[in-house]
């Protein structure tokens, strides 16, 4: 059966190429094809984003892929994209269709199946493969674990969702084959998926509803030896590429995994003439044996790892996001990773639900104290599913429409002791207040800073676009493109 798999973004990066390097590819469709493939179907990927017409980009894909089947993910935000995109299709080509991701999974809704023929309720990859091969025998498919089916007007079958995929081993890699055509940069840096779940319950996440959708364990990890023979795979068929991100939500929870993990990236490595860098998210906590942690990552080849702060305000962090350690706790983290050679970057989220001027400055403070080697800093967007989002309802805080342009990007909440306007301009004065601290500030960055705050928000972000834009347009030097993605 040919399957064709829709995935959104919000703004494309380059023209027929929207998806700026590897780590854009979303990896749960990816499993998801890699199953299908296995037992025998055809996949292929549709890439639109909300910015561009995509008629013509749709039109050409199915009709040359011939699709019996289309299956769309949505997050919160790309939910009414997805959903007026999917009703154009249906009502053009009349395909059969499915919706599944995490918005169905926390929301589900009847009236979606207005639109849609099938919802997928939690991990989708062996309902959709039992879906597609009861279509294709032609045999009865509305008693399948995880869909909601729609047999004929006013009647939907609500089956109840089937336990965890426990054994992540039994996957097949992912299918990257079915995204190359629509990634710019062919040699970026790879992510690997080390395992599922989360065992904690941050506010700003879903993982506390999504570990109830199913029976089973929900933290599950893939065994070394399993992550190891991916990664030589991906050396044979990427050769240029020697960076690898790995993709967890709860490195360090686990010190015996990790050890055992980072022991079979040792003895790989020391294989290599040229050893990998990899590269992780890193969750903090009170007792994390920091020295040891470490110094496996780095005898690993840890290049770098990215910490979740979220708030420099003790009281935000342990009441609001209930994420409990001590800021002293980070800056030795960040103390001990350089003493190892390790970079750090920073996860900060300004604007949450009670959060006020002085709880940012101390977040502020605190990255200013850490000067880490990169910042990831956002906007807090009330995502629907999660508790805080039912905590900005319950306050009165949360806007009665909520827009998705420039998610975490642009301030939602007013809050009465860090009103919206100020939120946006501390967002957007963040980075040049984090590193004027510095002693020697790099007088570029300044200069960029500058042009994105009297020129427009988001200026320097569109100009980067733009030269990436142009950049492909005239085949320009791979060279080039680095440059210009560094600014």
């Amino acid at each position: 059966m040919n399957i064709l798999l829709v995935y959104s973004i919000q703004k494309s990066i380059a023209p027929k190429k929207p998806l700026k390097g590897n780590e854009d590819v979303q990896l749960g469709l990816a499993q998801i094809s890699a199953v299908l493939k296995e037992e025998g179907h055809n996949t292929s990927l549709l890439v639109i984003d909300r910015k561009n017409d995509n008629n013509k980009t749709i039109e050409t894909t199915i009709n040359d892929f011939s699709p019996g089947m289309v299956c769309y993910t949505a997050v919160d935000t790309e939910f009414e994209f997805i959903k007026k995109t999917a009703k154009e299709i249906k009502d053009k080509f009349g395909l059969f269709s499915v919706l599944g991701g995490v918005h169905v999974t926390l929301n589900p809704n009847e009236s979606y199946l207005d639109i849609f023929d099938i919802l997928c309720i939690g991990e989708g990859e062996y309902a959709l493969l039992e879906l597609a091969s009861k279509i294709e025998k032609q045999e009865d498919y509305s008693q399948i674990s995880n869909l909601w089916v729609k047999k004929a007007p006013g009647t939907i079958v609500k089956n109840p969702t089937r336990p965890f995929i426990q054994n992540l081993d039994s996957l097949p890699f992912l299918d990257r084959e079915i995204w190359a055509p629509w990634i710019l940069e062919k040699n970026s840096k790879l992510t690997i998926l080390l395992g599922r779940g989360c065992p904690y319950n941050c506010t700003y996440c879903c993982n506390h509803k999504l570990k109830k959708i199913a029976n089973g364990g929900y933290v599950r990890m893939r065994s070394p030896e399993n992550i190891i023979a991916e990664i030589e795979e991906l050396a044979k068929k990427y050769p240029a590429v020697n960076t690898y991100f790995l993709e967890i939500e709860t490195l360090g929870s686990d010190l015996k995994w990790l050890r055992q993990l980072c022991k079979s990236l040792e003895h790989f490595n020391r294989k290599r003439p040229t050893p990998f860098n990899f590269e992780a998210n890193l969750r903090i906590y009170k007792n994390l044996d920091l020295d040891g942690t470490f110094s496996n990552l780095k005898r690993a080849g840890f290049s770098a790892i990215t910490i979740g702060l979220e708030s420099g305000s003790e009281r935000i962090r342990s009441e609001v996001l209930k994420r409990f350690y001590s800021n002293n706790k980070i800056i030795e983290a960040v103390k001990k990773a350089r003493e190892y050679g390790i970079k750090v970057g920073i996860f900060n989220l300004i604007g949450l639900p009670t959060e006020t001027y002085h709880d940012f400055l101390e977040t502020l403070h605190l990255n200013q104290i850490i000067q880490p080697d990169w910042h990831a800093t956002s906007i807090f967007f009330p995502y629907e599913g999660t508790q805080l989002h039912e905590t900005a309802f319950n306050l009165g805080i949360l806007p009665k429409k909520l827009s998705s342009t420039n998610e975490r990007q642009k301030a939602v909440l007013d809050l009465p002791g860090f009103p919206q306007k100020q939120i946006q301009r501390e967002f957007d004065n963040f980075h040049f207040n984090v590193y004027t601290k510095k002693a020697h500030p790099n007088p570029v960055k300044l200069l960029l800073f500058f042009i994105q705050k009297y020129v427009g928000h988001n200026t320097m972000a569109n100009i980067k676009n733009q030269l990436i834009k142009l950049n492909y347009r005239l085949g320009l030097e791979t060279k080039l493109l680095n440059i210009i993605q560094k600014l």
